[in-house]
């Protein structure tokens, strides 16, 4: 495994819980989508699965499927892992890969791939790289489900409430701010918070970097490696399907 430099160090015991709410408002497009995959066709590959949000949905949606669950974040990846194994529905199907996506051992054929909240972690050159090896891959029917977030192009995102939630006697809280930091980047500022009633306990300040992308800059990247792109679902969920030509 490649010495892997790991951009959720500090910000990992937040990000499940503030994940929590966009899979919760995407859950139906999600769910319709998932649900075309083909049955029997190989193992779903839940690319940057995090803390198991995804798995878990894609568990549940297609109930006979094995699933490859690929993190590298250990943090993150210590989340997943206990939530496989401490769910009956998780434990038998679920493999847990600690590989970044460019480095992991995927199958020579897979039955779809979910990789939600995670494109803009990738350059125009790794993602070449990754249609590359992921097109052959697919099984008939079979496609890359992703999510392409705000913003699409670089501009200035003015500090935003992300989350905020209550576990016991503390409040969690996530902030986001996004500053253009070249032609195809933007430069994320998150700010995370601990309170106990008045009373900061802890704070967290996490730069990194994000390639925008666009939609039409996706179909005309994919296009050379025999994959068409297609919108799916709500065009705020910024949801898309890779499927192979033909």
């Amino acid at each position: 495994m490649p010495e892997y430099d790991d951009p959720y160090a500090r910000s990992a015991q937040y990000l499940d819980l503030m994940i929590a709410g966009w899979w919760d408002h995407h859950r139906v497009p999600l769910a319709e989508a998932l649900a075309d995959l083909p049955s029997g066709a190989g193992p779903v590959v839940d690319a940057g699965a995090g803390g198991g949000r995804g798995t878990r949905l894609i568990a549940d949606v297609l109930p006979k499927a094995r699933i490859l669950a690929v993190e590298p974040s250990l943090p993150l990846r210590t989340v997943l892992l206990s939530r496989a194994a401490d769910d009956p529905a998780l434990r038998d199907r679920v493999t847990v890969d600690g590989d970044d996506l460019l480095s992991a051992r995927l199958p020579d054929r897979v039955g779809g791939m979910v990789m939600a909240n995670l494109i803009g972690h990738f350059s125009p050159h790794e993602r070449d790289r990754l249609w590359e090896d992921l097109s052959p891959r697919l099984a008939p029917g079979a496609f890359i489900l992703l999510n392409l977030a705000a913003p699409l192009e670089p501009e200035r995102v003015e500090r935003t409430l992300m989350g905020e939630t209550t576990v016991g006697g503390r409040t969690y809280a996530g902030w986001a701010a996004a500053e253009p930091s070249g032609p195809e980047r933007v430069d994320w500022h998150m700010t995370y918070e601990i309170r106990e009633g008045d009373r900061t306990i802890a704070s967290d300040d996490v730069h990194y970097d994000w390639w925008t992308l666009t939609g039409e800059a996706l179909a005309a990247e994919a296009a050379p490696h025999g994959l068409r792109v297609l919108p799916h679902g709500p065009a705020e969920a910024g949801l898309y399907k890779l499927l192979r030509r033909g």
